[in-house]
């Protein structure tokens, strides 16, 4: 949405108090003073519906709800709020360690509360690790600074079409099918897969470990669906990567030759399919040996009886086991070596670090039960530092990308 909520720059009445709301601009300023006189304990909080709700749900009303829910929290902690898009607001506040983790968790749950009062049964479509996030000025300015800048980018960008996107439907998975019938097999990957390497940095620079090949979700949108939106679709979306899992296994021969280890990114329900049988009866051993199946972590505990299944059929032809979409709240929270896996993908996330510290013994007794940690979606050099703290030296981004190539130049 575009247009400011009604409640944006003036005085929020809560009580008898009041809130003053400022802008971006304040922020900026505030955050630069800071920077000219640093001291300890100021946090930089970020409520993000941007990034955590479908397009459809951010109204002028949920706004307008948030902040009401926002503001007398932001009272009792004496902490600045300001506006930073039509629907993110940021908080300063000067606190301790602990009392920054309860206002994360009381706004969090005020938030969700305000969500689900205007809209009830949209908690499965709200993206929670990008909801609420929190920076140490004093440890993490760097990252905290480039998060407000993307604010700023986004204020100082060119109006988008103002077209409001849609929910995903199941005629949008059948064109998905048809679009793949017309152009054939070959034209439908070389346009859409992409592959990515993990990646280990060490002192002797860059390696590649793992090549992952995944259909770009970005790349299938443009020509088909430019006006859907992904979040909030559920059991939709799941059906539509269930679609793209077919269609990739049927695809495998077209990917470019790949002489080490690989990985295909695949939901739990696509093992017991005739197209998975056939990729294994195609594949040859020595190939197979080579490769990995990357499991959602949340797919896999949604269908645990059905993965242990899996897991079993896996192992017996020589693959291994990568778990994929650990964010950093969840690190450690399921025992990886019970599940057999290999490795482990933690998401790199903005404000992420103070909680991968938190998971540091998490971590450690994953590489102590030989489950390896790969730090994924890298885009800031602020994640190499918080890496090389928590031991791990495997990476995949595109920041990871670009200076591999810049190496090797």
């Amino acid at each position: 949405m575009s247009e400011p909520n009604s409640l944006s720059l003036h005085q929020l009445v809560v009580g008898q108090a009041q809130v003053k709301l400022q802008d971006l601009r304040a922020l900026v300023q505030s955050m630069s003073q800071w920077r000219q006189s640093p001291e300890s304990g100021v946090y930089l909080m970020v409520v993000c519906l941007s990034g955590a709700l479908p397009e459809n749900k951010r109204t002028n009303a949920l706004v307008d709800s948030v902040l009401q829910a926002i503001s007398p929290i932001a009272l009792r902690r004496g902490a600045s709020v300001y506006q930073v898009s039509s629907v993110d607001f940021a908080l300063l506040v000067k606190t301790s360690e602990l009392s920054i983790l309860s206002l994360v968790r009381d706004i969090k749950v005020d938030v969700l509360r305000a969500i689900d009062r205007l809209y009830p049964g949209t908690f499965g479509s709200i993206d929670q690790s990008r909801l609420a996030l929190s920076y140490d000025l004093a440890a993490d300015y760097r990252s905290a600074a480039a998060r407000i800048a993307k604010f700023s980018e986004v204020a100082a960008a060119p109006a988008s079409d103002p077209t409001k996107k849609r929910g995903l439907t199941e005629a949008d998975i059948q064109k998905v099918t048809l679009a793949y019938s017309k152009f054939g097999s070959d034209k439908f990957v070389k346009a859409f897969v992409k592959s990515q390497d993990v990646v280990l940095r060490d002192a002797g620079g860059y390696s590649s470990k793992i090549s992952e090949f995944y259909f770009s979700i970005d790349l299938i949108r443009k020509p088909l669906f430019v006006d859907v939106d992904m979040r909030g679709s559920g059991r939709l979306f799941n059906e539509f990567t269930l679609t793209l899992d077919q269609i990739m296994l049927g695809s495998v021969g077209l990917l470019p030759e790949c002489p080490g280890p690989w990985s295909l990114n695949l939901n739990v329900e696509t093992i017991f399919t005739e197209p998975f049988e056939t990729f294994l009866a195609n594949t040859p051993p020595e190939k197979l040996k080579n490769f990995y199946v990357e499991f959602r972590q949340a797919n896999i505990m949604e269908n645990f009886d059905e993965f242990q299944v899996a897991l079993g059929l896996i192992k017996a032809k020589g693959a291994g086991i990568i778990v994929d979409q650990v964010f950093p709240p969840t690190a450690g929270l399921v025992d990886l070596s019970e599940l057999s896996a290999n490795y482990c993908k933690i998401h790199w996330q903005d404000g992420s670090e103070e909680i991968l510290r938190q998971r540091k013994r998490a971590i450690a007794h994953m590489q102590d039960s030989n489950v390896t940690p790969i730090l994924v979606r890298v885009d800031a050099p602020r994640a190499f530092e918080i890496a090389e703290e928590l031991g791990i030296n495997l990476f995949q981004g595109h920041l990871v990308d670009e200076m591999r190539k810049t190496a090797a130049a």
